[in-house]
């Protein structure tokens, strides 16, 4: 497909073209159909040489993948108690102190 895939047919859709539904159609299907296998290659291929099926993902995906591994390490990291100890988000944090002002004004 190519390093930007997705990349290159977003900005496809910035020109009028009447192929453009069929252009979005295709990418979306293209993520979607690649997404899960992404995420469960990341998640399966701890340890291993990834570097042949890196090489085959657009830049996109390539960077799915590494957050997948990143969470599958930070998991195995907290699992073994080697994580600090966890904590909610600051969005979290900041939804709850939103929702606390709304309910005083």
């Amino acid at each position: 497909m190519g390093p930007y895939y997705y990349g290159f047919g977003s900005q496809l859709l910035n020109f009028d073209n009447p192929e453009n539904p069929e252009i979005a159609q295709t990418i979306l299907q293209t993520f979607i159909s690649r997404f899960r296998r992404i995420m469960d290659s990341s998640q399966n291929a701890y340890n291993e040489d990834t570097s042949a099926l890196v090489a085959r993902l657009d830049e996109l995906e390539r960077a799915l993948f590494r957050v997948g591994q990143k969470g599958l390490n930070d998991f195995q990291c907290w699992e073994k108690g080697q994580a600090s100890q966890i904590t909610a988000s600051s969005l979290v944090q900041n939804y709850g102190k939103r929702k606390f002002a709304d309910m005083d004004g």
